[in-house]
């Protein structure tokens, strides 16, 4: 029964282990694939099966099938909703292999796809992938490239490389199966390439955990916009309360103490470091695929100031600066963004907890 796929787990300690983190250089995409384990090439082909075949255009539903029973089916992707007729497909055989895909075990694969589509099982997938870890061996991608050769190796091998490979009872080539073969479209067969299916995993939000790949180079975070936005009220707000209670005046705008260099300035930088922070926000979001990772990093901030930012003996700018001083020297361990991170980062991440009122710097 066609389930649909499940998500990936998380890779154990895949930033410490990946990035390089005290451990020398990060390891080479193409030399960690090759590496993998069944068990993380399983995780490796959920993960790019559910974040880049699912958000490929046209597509429906992706699903899982692997297993007894699967007719030759490891990964199904469903161009059409279940109303359309014939409904397009591709299948993606996604297996890890102690050594590179090689003619015979293709040939077998092959065949379980030719004889279920011959009985009616099911209709030929539009394309057919072969998706491994380590790649096929050249005579197979020679066939591969070349269909009509492809087909006639199939024909000439049955016997030896799909009869006793498709189910228990061995199947022989009869003359109507030798004519659905010989009608068979054999370029929809492919070879997934190492670098290719890497080149698809970097689309994905899971990518730079497993792979440890640097960033593209950070673009230069912008200058605060003239005026203060929605987005800003609420660390522009707790900034008002803490220069009011430092001027002992109520303040609601900037220019209730414009005339104060050394408050106008405060608030100058507040707002250059929370876009700053924000510009590392988006950064994990557009190169990494993932704002999450910012989203953590606020977490680790959170935890590991909490008894700085918790302190109610001081006063609101008092406590706001210890806060931004501790910030500078926190520990980040293993997370993925700590290489990027920047003074005026852990800045104004202090000034996005206020924001998101998860810290506040005036107790009164």
């Amino acid at each position: 029964m066609a389930e649909p796929i499940s998500s990936p787990t998380p890779w154990p300690n895949a930033n410490a282990r990946l990035l390089g983190l005290g451990v020398g250089l990060p390891v080479k995409p193409l030399d960690r694939l090759a590496q993998f384990s069944p068990l993380e090439f399983e995780r490796f082909t959920l993960e790019w099966a559910t974040d880049y075949l699912s958000r490929v255009e046209h597509v429906v539903e992706v699903q899982q099938r692997g297993g007894a029973g699967d007719k030759g089916r490891d990964v199904i992707v469903w161009i059409d909703p279940t109303d359309v007729n014939p409904r397009r497909w591709r299948l993606y055989q996604c297996k890890h292999y102690s050594s590179r895909l090689g003619t015979a075990t293709a040939s077998s694969e092959i065949g379980k796809v030719l004889y279920y589509t011959f009985i009616g099982d099911y209709s030929p997938p539009e394309e057919y992938w072969f998706v491994t870890h380590l790649g096929v061996v050249g005579p197979l991608q020679d066939l591969l490239d070349e269909p009509s050769k492809l087909k006639a190796h199939i024909l000439a091998n049955w016997s030896d490389q799909c009869a006793d490979k498709i189910m228990k009872e061995s199947v022989l080539l009869s003359a109507e199966l030798i004519k659905h073969i010989q009608a068979f479209d054999f370029s929809i067969f492919k070879a997934k390439q190492p670098l290719d299916l890497i080149n698809e995993h970097s689309k994905t939000r899971y990518h730079l955990p497993v792979f440890g790949l640097p960033l593209i180079d950070r673009p230069k975070p912008p200058a605060p916009p003239s005026t203060v936005g929605p987005g800003e009220m609420g660390y522009v707000s707790q900034l008002f309360d803490v220069i009011g209670e430092n001027l002992g005046v109520s303040v609601g705008q900037v220019t209730d103490f414009a005339h104060s260099d050394p408050h106008r300035r405060l608030f100058e930088r507040s707002r250059i470091t929370f876009f700053c922070a924000e510009n590392l926000k988006e950064l994990a979001r557009d190169q990494m695929a993932d704002a999450g990772f910012f989203e953590t990093l606020v977490d680790e901030f959170h935890d590991g100031l909490y008894h700085v930012h918790t302190d109610d003996a001081g006063t609101g700018l008092k406590n706001l600066k210890a806060t931004i001083q501790a910030a500078q020297s926190l520990q980040l361990g293993g997370h993925a963004l700590s290489q990027h991170v920047v003074a005026n980062d852990r800045e104004g991440i202090c000034h996005h907890m206020a924001n998101d009122d998860r810290i506040r710097w005036c107790k009164t």
